[in-house]
């Protein structure tokens, strides 16, 4: 008898959002991002990095969190999409890119 692993909805939520976070490259080894941590990875954006890195860890926990200019609770900001583009390259701009044609939420 072939058994498939059971799966909870919570493991299937944390897998996407490190689908998500991963598919930036400023984010490959991010604390927080693999495994998602949300905590982690919003502590890791508050430190000496790049701006581009910070802009991605915005966006990336504003998904998690649903939130908003108004509504942020993270440490490193909220997520703001026009400082975002300014500064990030092709590959993130696609990354991002990609999300919003298939957007998908926790």
């Amino acid at each position: 008898m072939i058994t498939t692993p059971d799966i909870s909805p919570e493991k299937i939520k944390l897998t996407q959002m490190s689908k998500l976070a991963l598919s930036f490259p400023s984010l490959q080894n991010a604390p927080g991002a693999s495994p998602w941590d949300q905590h982690k990875l919003d502590l890791w954006a508050t430190t000496a990095i790049s701006h581009g890195e910070r802009c991605t860890a915005q966006f990336v926990l504003s998904v998690w969190g649903h939130t908003t200019m108004k509504n942020c609770p993270w440490k490193c900001g909220p997520f703001d999409f026009v400082e975002a583009f300014s500064v990030w390259d092709d590959t993130h701009r696609n990354a991002f890119q990609a999300w919003i044609r298939d957007p998908r939420w926790p």
